[in-house]
């Protein structure tokens, strides 16, 4: 399938802009990552519910119960350490 680049939005955010969900200029914790993961899901599922997209909704939920049993396990003070 080809794909049309002039469609695509830079991912990074713009000099001057401050978001809420700007990721930070250093690494992120596995922790960090699957918080901020969860949290976009549910935002993009919510977006994709409300217009009846439902199959990447579906798959938009999986990615957030995914990223939520992650936390759940990074988080738990019983955590094996590697």
């Amino acid at each position: 399938m080809k794909q049309k680049l002039s469609k695509l939005i830079a991912l990074e955010p713009e000099p001057d802009h401050r978001g809420d969900h700007e990721v930070p200029n250093r690494p992120m914790s596995p922790l960090e990552a699957a918080c901020f993961i969860e949290g976009m899901a549910a935002e993009l599922r919510l977006m994709a519910r409300s217009t009846k997209l439902s199959a990447l909704s579906y798959f938009l939920e999986m990615v957030r119960i995914e990223a939520s049993a992650e936390i759940e396990r990074l988080a738990s003070p019983s955590r094996e350490r590697h």
